[in-house]
């Protein structure tokens, strides 16, 4: 499969369709009764389902979206190429971040691109991951925390000479997330951006 071709256009119509799957939305109204669009911040995230329906929930919404990264590169590697696992990870975090099952609203990508990236390039994975882990326990807030982790991917593969591929499309999901938290920079910059809590639940 080279190019533009049909078959890696329905892989990436898939990873798609596998990204708009609202994880948090589901977890939070089938398990808990609560709409997550509406409590809280207001996004169907990790870090919202944790705030407010405990540890429990954020674990599994962020399990979830982590897993759809994962399989929409196995999808990709169906085609046999880098550019199709490429393009198959990116259509994953655009559907997770613009959902057609939600109006296209939804998430902020983070735990889709950890988990497309842990595939792809561990390396530069397990580097956010600890840039994250770091400026989180300084600060407790998860979106700085996201923020600086974001970029780490791609400079790690590019200066461990990763494909080319992989670099731009690390670069490209790291300029998506931190566009999807413009509002909480917005915050950040007031200093009004929240630290993580556990929100008591609205009963």
């Amino acid at each position: 499969m080279t190019g533009f071709s049909p078959v890696l256009l329905a892989f990436c119509a898939a990873a798609y369709i596998l990204g708009a799957i609202p994880s948090g939305y589901i977890i939070g109204k089938v398990f808990y009764g609560v709409d997550l669009k509406t409590v809280g911040s207001g996004n169907i995230g990790a870090t919202n389902a944790y705030r407010v329906l405990g540890a429990k929930a954020g674990l599994s919404v962020f399990l979830c979206d982590f897993f759809k990264g994962v399989l929409a590169v196995y999808l990709g590697g169906l085609g046999g190429n880098e550019l199709a696992m490429v393009f198959c990870a990116l259509f994953v975090i655009v559907g997770n971040d613009w959902s057609v099952f939600l109006h296209f609203k939804s998430g902020r990508g983070v735990a889709c691109g950890v988990g497309a990236f842990a595939c792809l390039w561990p390396p530069a994975a397990l580097g956010a991951f600890l840039v994250w882990l770091v400026i989180f326990l300084c600060t407790k807030i998860v979106s700085l925390s996201s923020i600086c982790a974001a970029p780490v991917v791609p400079l790690v593969i590019f200066f461990m000479d990763g494909p080319m591929e992989f670099t731009l499309f690390g670069a490209l999901a790291a300029a998506v997330i931190i566009f999807k938290h413009k509002d909480n920079i917005g915050r950040l910059l007031r200093g009004e951006e929240k630290k993580i809590t556990h929100e008591k639940r609205p009963s």
